[in-house]
């Protein structure tokens, strides 16, 4: 059965769904090691935090960050730091986190549990600035409620985070599609080399969507289609086994056989079918080849839908 939502046709589209879903997990991998090597994230956050805290001019001891300052003293920020990096930053920071800090920073005098008032006379000593003249409106728009002022806090922090976070992934993006590009040419993951290969080649191909249902069926080794981590939306949550890596050996890869300059378009073209599918990302290929494989689970013969059917058994009276 080989018309539009035939066996092989289907086997084909599953093969080469799973094959952009490992080089999606590959690519992510890369991209958050360069992320990690570069601390891209945690100076992120830092650009974040300095947005909304060093617009105080002439602190408390005539320095123009002061409340910046104030803010990474803080042993709730301090204590995030990793051990023996005095001037490292945070890559994550919570909301709660954030206003709790900022609260207590307002009210040095009132140590433990405040009131809206404590925090309202706080606020108002410090000094003029834009950090003072903010926190001052998100406070009185609070009813004099200490409760509804940390949560007008935290979602101060929470919009700056949300724009923070949208250039990040505008970046990630970026570098995304680089290293899909230099991962597609090196591996010579051409998308029409590879729907030729899984066509004519069944044992490969019964292999590969065998390896996919597996992928599909494994909750440990799935991809989240949510980003948990706001800071983090690319971090992969999947990696890409040796069983995997073997199978994609017999797909991708250069081979001596020399290219006639005929050839090079229809190359050229699968290179480049195959750096946009990757660009999508992992997250969009998993949840494309659940479906398939829904797809292709009840397009089944009956002779195989019968042989997967469990026994049934019947119960006779006596």
């Amino acid at each position: 059965m080989n018309g539009i939502l035939g066996s092989t046709t289907l086997d084909v589209v599953v093969g080469l769904v799973f094959v952009y879903l490992l080089l999606a997990i590959i690519c992510t991998s890369v991209n958050e090691w360069i992320a990690g090597v570069m601390k891209v994230r945690s100076n992120n956050m830092a650009s974040a935090i300095e947005q909304l805290l060093d617009a105080q001019p002439g602190g408390k001891d005539g320095a123009a960050n002061w409340f910046l300052q104030q803010f990474y003293s803080h042993p709730l920020i301090a204590g995030m730091r990793r051990q023996n990096a005095k001037q490292a930053r945070p890559s994550y920071l919570s909301a709660r986190t954030f206003a709790t800090a900022v609260m207590d920073i307002a009210t040095p005098q009132k140590p433990g549990v405040i009131t809206f008032t404590d925090l309202e006379v706080g606020i108002r000593a410090l000094p003029d600035g834009d950090v003072r003249k903010t926190l001052l409106a998100l406070i009185l728009n609070s009813q004099n409620d200490l409760a509804k002022a940390q949560k007008n806090i935290e979602d101060w922090f929470d919009d700056t985070m949300a724009r923070v976070s949208g250039w990040y992934k505008r970046t990630t993006q970026i570098w995304t599609v680089a290293i899909a590009l230099l991962l597609t040419v090196a591996s010579n993951a051409d998308t029409m080399r590879i729907t030729s290969t899984l066509w004519k080649n069944p044992t490969l191909r019964a292999q590969v969507v065998e390896s996919a249902k597996n992928r599909t069926e494994a909750p440990e080794s799935s991809v989240s289609v949510e980003y948990k981590d706001k800071n983090n939306p690319l971090k992969p949550t999947a990696k890409v086994t040796k069983e995997e890596l073997a199978i994609l050996s017999q797909l991708l890869g250069w081979t001596n056989a020399p290219l006639k300059p005929g050839d090079w378009p229809q190359r050229i073209l699968g290179w480049f079918l195959t750096i946009v599918a990757v660009s999508l990302g992992a997250p969009f290929w998993f949840d494309v080849l659940n479906k398939v494989m829904n797809i292709r689970s009840a397009g089944r013969p009956p002779d195989e839908a019968a042989k997967a059917a469990p026994a049934t058994t019947t119960a006779t009276a006596k």
